[in-house]
């Protein structure tokens, strides 16, 4: 048998083992197949405990509802004998109320859920149309939105004077609100008050940019939840909607969502409203119980559900904590990615910094963003290519130098998140999520560079390496990819396969064609 037969029967025998067992699989959870595609689920627990007063006390709590981004599920009320629990509307919202006759009792209350959530974000036009009458409430002043007031006037006016759309207006006020600054304030505040301490917390800084919205005719509320994370919490959260063309769009100025809703906003109410109203002067006390839940967002199934379907996934070793789900995808995706770097280097003809490396510098940009991180990526790797070239004439060898010159790098990082946090430029603070370790290596492989091929070539290098490093990135940011790869682990033997049959190309690379298009056109010819 010659080594093409051998080659193809290999090649046929993983093929034909990862379909089979795929489609084992397929045929076992196509009866789980969800057209929702949460992003994020989470279970949730109202845990309320108080002491019944003289006569009736109650407890009232505003409940989810289902809508286009957000799906309840699993709802169960466990309390204390002799609380009677019901759900009443209100106008538009959703309201639990607990109701008891027994006095001096203490009572507890277990209202959980779970919550299966997608990110919003809203293409906003420049010109909007102009709201019709069934919005002009949402246009009045309220007693803590103080649109009206001759302050909240006089600061739209201000804001508004070079703007020349409507989507530019919003953008400043937004802006306007965002910039001044957050302070954990527990009580309420209303607009006008928040412009005169210059401080805020989530609820004043909503009621100001809902008033400041109102004031220049743009229909505007306050919508209300809980921002979902794994602890338990007291504190719930708002932001303001406004309404553009008879659609509700969201903006969050103390976070800077700008017409924007991320995958864990539990939403429960709009409209100026608390959260939680009871019967007064009652001992009270309550905390929000969260967990969050890793899931596959094509399934209708929870994870430890489709683990128990499926026995041969790598689903069970996230649920049961064994192995974090990052820790998780980086491990998986260290195949996938040197798959898309071989190619991109023995195809499309780059030259990067090593195979695996471009994978291990796009997961560190999951932190920092992409934007965030390329600059900062750059600068540090550039910074040492330039701090080495004054020590190379102090005659120093290759190795302390490359030490020397690793030692500052770590010291203007150490600096950046130190300046960062002082003078409260996030983006400085970025410098630290950076792994020490590929932060060094990429140093170390762009000073070896410098030295052999010289600083023109080696930057070019460096650059062909982050246009790899941009398509890992984008390879990695999906959640679809992850979780196909989490479910079916055999897929990693179709990358065995397309990396033989890489192996084997001996093509010229699209980068010698487009350098020797001339000869290769004459040669035509």
């Amino acid at each position: 048998m010659n080594s093409n037969s051998y080659f193809r029967i290999t090649i046929m025998a993983i093929l034909f083992f990862a379909l089979v067992s795929v489609l084992l699989k397929g045929l076992t959870i196509r009866k789980h197949l969800d057209n929702f595609y949460a992003e994020e689920v989470y279970n949730i627990t109202y845990k309320y405990f108080f002491k019944t007063n003289e006569g009736k006390t109650f407890v009232r709590a505003f409940l989810p509802k289902n809508n286009n981004r957000q799906r309840i599920t699993a709802e169960a009320f466990e309390g204390s004998k002799g609380l009677i629990f019901e759900k009443r509307n209100d106008k538009n919202n959703l309201k639990g109320v607990w109701l008891s006759d027994q006095e001096h009792k203490f009572k507890s209350i277990d209202y959980s859920f779970t919550f299966e959530g997608k990110s919003k974000t809203i293409s906003i036009p420049d010109s909007f149309k102009s709201p019709t009458a069934k919005y002009n409430n949402f246009l009045e002043a309220s007693e803590y939105i103080e649109s009206n007031d001759s302050q909240i006037d006089s600061v739209a006016k201000s804001l508004i004077v070079n703007a020349e759309n409507d989507k530019q207006k919003i953008k400043l006020i937004f802006n306007f609100v965002y910039e001044i600054p957050k302070a954990p304030i527990i009580t309420l505040t209303d607009a006008v008050t928040v412009l005169q301490q210059n401080r805020a917390s989530c609820n004043g800084k909503s009621r100001l940019f809902v008033a400041l919205a109102r004031n220049l005719g743009y229909p505007a509320r306050i919508k209300g939840g809980i921002i979902l994370e794994e602890i338990d919490k007291r504190t719930s959260h708002v932001w303001a909607e406004i309404n553009i063309n008879d659609e509700w769009v969201p903006f969050d100025a103390l976070n800077k969502h700008f017409a924007h809703l991320p995958a864990n906003y539990l939403e429960l109410y709009e409209g100026d409203e608390f959260l939680i109203t009871r019967t007064p002067n009652i001992s009270f006390d309550y905390t929000y119980e969260i967990k969050q839940r890793s899931n596959i967002p094509f399934l209708k199934a929870s994870v430890s559900d489709v683990s128990e379907i499926v026995p041969l996934t790598l689903l069970g070793l996230v649920e049961k904590k064994i192995i974090s789900k990052s820790a998780l995808m980086l491990l998986l995706m260290l195949p996938i990615g040197g798959l898309l770097v071989a190619f991109l280097r023995n195809v499309v003809g780059l030259r990067t910094f090593g195979v695996f490396l471009p994978v291990l510098i796009a997961f560190s940009l999951q932190e920092t963003g992409y934007v965030t991180g390329m600059l900062l990526f750059v600068f540090l790797i550039l910074f040492v290519g330039v701090i080495s070239r004054p020590f190379s004439k102090l005659g120093l060898l290759h190795t302390p130098k490359l030490v020397i010159s690793l030692s500052l790098m770590v010291l203007v990082m150490i600096m950046g998140s130190y300046i960062g946090l002082k003078a409260n430029i996030m983006w400085l603070t970025a410098f630290t999520f950076f792994p020490t370790i590929i932060l060094t290596i990429s140093a170390e492989r762009f000073s070896t560079l410098i030295l052999e091929d010289g600083f023109q070539k080696a930057t070019g290098t460096l650059f062909q390496t982050l246009i790899a490093v941009s398509f890992c990135y984008f390879m990695l940011s999906s959640q679809w990819l992850s979780s196909i790869t989490m479910l079916f682990p055999e897929f990693l033997l179709v990358i065995v396969i397309l990396a033989m049959l890489l192996g084997r190309y001996i093509g010229l690379r699209w980068t010698e064609l487009i350098r020797f298009r001339s000869i290769l056109n004459a040669k035509t010819i």
